[in-house]
């Protein structure tokens, strides 16, 4: 069945910033990382940012230290995570936007990079139908092993994930009337396959790319305001 979508990516669309980054950074103030491990993860930071190391190997080492842990234990965290560092940063305009997606009937999904085991307990909070996310190994005894399901979803991957997604729902996205929103250019092949290309806070290079396409928008959503 042709139906009209909504894609977000999440991080720098939806939030400022990476939540992977924030994530880290929340872990050492709780304690959770070691001196040690911190700097093993700036030492990855640099190496991936170097590109001397896969975006997937770099996502594995940032989430070692959880390696072990129950799927409680990291729901747990996760939840505190969510609640504490991510709410606060969602963007009102974000938020807005997705409602009237879903009011005009639009299946509205969440298409990022960053792992599903925190951004699942946004589901509810953004109101969205569905996730397509980098997803992360638990073992067979529910205990979190920290390795990459398949490829990271980044890139070429967000339109292989969500052919795959659709399938298996039997729909097809109508491009005419679906909508794409996303803010560099790793989110280019995402937004290429709607009619509606909205760049939000966009990096420069994703904009000199996506202004020759037919049905690009630029918008500014604001943040939100913190205590």
């Amino acid at each position: 069945m042709q139906k009209t979508y909504a894609l977000f990516d999440f991080d720098g669309t939806l939030i400022q910033g990476d939540s992977i980054l924030l994530f880290c950074r929340y872990a050492w103030h709780k304690g959770l990382l070691g001196r040690r491990k911190a700097v093993f993860l700036l030492w990855t930071a640099l190496l991936y940012g170097l590109r001397l190391c896969s975006s997937v190997s770099a996502k594995e080492s940032v989430f070692s230290f959880l390696d072990g842990k129950s799927t409680a234990e990291v729901e747990a965290i996760s939840l505190d995570f969510v609640n504490t560092v991510l709410v606060p940063r969602l963007r009102p305009q974000g938020l807005q936007t997705i409602a009237r997606h879903r009011e005009a009937g639009h299946e509205t999904l969440l298409v990022s990079a960053s792992s599903y085991f925190y951004l699942k307990l946004l589901k509810d909070r953004l109101a969205v139908t569905d996730l397509v996310c980098t997803r992360l190994d638990v073992n067979e005894n529910g205990v979190f092993e920290g390795r990459v399901c398949g490829e990271n979803c980044r890139g070429i991957q967000k339109p292989l994930r969500l052919a795959e997604y659709l399938a298996a729902k039997g729909d097809r996205l109508d491009y005419e009337s679906s909508f794409a929103y996303g803010d560099s250019r790793s989110d280019l092949p995402m937004l290429r396959l709607c009619g509606h290309k909205v760049a939000v806070n966009p990096k420069r290079s994703l904009w000199r790319a996506l202004r020759k396409l037919n049905g690009a928008e630029r918008v500014r959503w604001s943040e939100p305001i913190r205590p």
